[in-house]
């Protein structure tokens, strides 16, 4: 494997660890928040009003973050009954083809998000205890999550053409996060 995708595979793995510190603050975060939500609800018959909203854009950012942490990992549902009986250069490509399709179609999204961001900017949250525009809460964490799925695709595309011009193994890269994955030929 070349430097520059070796480079390029530990940034997207910099990434995959901010995201998932990211995702565990914001479920201990949700915790702590509910938890003592119960507590000021029931022990002191006093309610925090933003509690619930806080939780449910916290668990909006935890589930893009974890989409994005999830495709690292190589832990997203794939079937490769088909492409297991293929000789390894042509699985080489039919992995390409699916990464080149995600890549495509989470291009798209972007595309889109990115109107709706601008519409999401003109309302705020409603009780949380400053008002932050409804986009940070919506379109930005689908922007941010498919924009590192992208990145994660686009390093994918490169092991898989690197792989079928010959100059890297053709077996499938399982995650870029786990450190024994891509190893380098001697």
């Amino acid at each position: 494997m070349t430097p520059l995708l070796l480079a390029y595979r530990g940034l997207l793995r910099l990434v995959g660890h901010i995201e998932r510190w990211i995702g565990v603050s914001l479920l201990i975060g949700i915790v702590l928040a509910i938890t003592t939500q119960v507590f000021t609800r029931y022990a002191l018959n006093r309610p925090i009003i933003w509690v619930e909203e806080f939780s449910v854009y916290a668990f909006i950012w935890g589930t893009f973050l974890g989409a994005s942490l999830g495709l690292k990992h190589g832990r997203h549902v794939k079937i490769e009954t088909y492409v297991a009986h293929l000789p390894a250069r042509g699985q080489a490509a039919a992995r390409l083809l699916v990464n080149l399709i995600v890549f495509f179609v989470l291009w798209l999204l972007v595309q889109e998000v990115g109107k709706v961001i601008a519409i999401e900017s003109r309302s705020t949250s409603v009780s949380l205890p400053w008002p932050i525009p409804r986009a940070w809460f919506y379109s930005i964490p689908i922007m941010v999550s498919c924009l590192s799925m992208m990145a994660t695709c686009a390093y994918l595309m490169l092991v898989e053409i690197a792989a079928l011009a010959g100059r890297a193994p053709t077996d499938s890269p399982q995650s870029i996060m786990d450190a024994t994955s891509h190893a380098l030929p001697q």
